[in-house]
């Protein structure tokens, strides 16, 4: 039976803690342990979290949340790892039931599923299989995206990377260990939107980071190659549709159509 580590970082977390603990809590698969990782938290928070032997608090200081991700990393126990920001949680009571029924017998070094987008009300459509060409294009939801333990402890996430450490370690496997992430058709994450990767605060630092990460795993030719298929196929226009309340629905409910129409196309080129 799959162990799951759900890893929860906080600091004076407040209210969005104790929901996503309890969310947490309200799984009908039993076998998981929550790591909440603490950076010293004043507010009483902690305090305030249920009884529960599943639930295990480690408080330490941290150097930011992917530093307090990899202490997290550290102290699991589990088979797979599933990292639940404060204010988000899992979709349905069972999710974790999906994703065990997903895994199976695989044990694949990660799974990746969807996520609902609170800010617009809608399930973010994500590809079904991630290449180097969709990773480029599209970065999947990390509270959607379920780690196989031994590959963050053997390569926790790059801290150099402050706000896109989860993208650079996506890119890291996919581009350069050349693993396919299996693709689980069920919503994982109930997703509260926002983050300091679409804070405007961060903006200048996630542009250099981001240029940094391209150099890194894509070679200036290939950048330009998938760039020109951006400005063809309307890259700002697809970013306004899918961050519009009024939009989004039709926006993504396309696009999932699309990409069930390119699987099931991918599935009779290969009989």
């Amino acid at each position: 039976m799959i162990q799951f580590s759900i890893i929860t970082v906080c600091l004076n977390a407040g209210q969005s803690l104790l929901d996503t603990v309890e969310r947490t809590l309200g799984q009908t698969y039993g076998n998981f342990e929550i790591i909440v990782k603490d950076g010293g938290s004043q507010d009483g928070s902690l305090e305030k979290l249920p009884q529960d032997d599943r639930i295990r608090v480690v408080t330490r200081k941290d150097a930011g949340i992917y530093d307090a991700m990899n202490q997290g990393i550290e102290e699991a126990n589990g088979d797979y790892l599933i990292f639940m920001n404060c204010g988000d949680w899992f979709y349905s009571p069972d999710t974790l039931q999906a994703i065990s029924d997903g895994i199976g017998e695989n044990r694949e070094p990660v799974y990746y599923g969807k996520c609902f987008d609170r800010m617009t009300g809608q399930v973010r459509a994500y590809p079904k299989q991630l290449t180097r060409m969709t990773c480029y294009r599209t970065m999947i939801c990390h509270q959607a995206t379920v780690y196989r333990a031994d590959v963050l402890k053997q390569r926790p996430y790059d801290l150099s990377y402050p706000i896109l450490a989860d993208r650079e370690t996506l890119w890291h496997l996919v581009c350069e260990e050349k693993v396919e992430p299996k693709y689980l058709d069920t919503v994982i994450a109930d997703y509260q939107g926002g983050g300091e990767s679409a804070s405007e605060k961060y903006a200048e630092r996630n542009r250099l980071d981001q240029q940094r990460l391209l150099d890194t795993y894509y070679p200036k030719s290939e950048q330009l190659k998938y760039k020109l298929m951006m400005a063809l196929t309307f890259q700002k226009l697809r970013v306004a549709l899918s961050k519009s309340p009024k939009y989004s629905k039709f926006y993504f409910k396309t696009i999932q159509t699309l990409y069930d129409c390119k699987e099931k196309l991918t599935h009779r080129k290969g009989r």
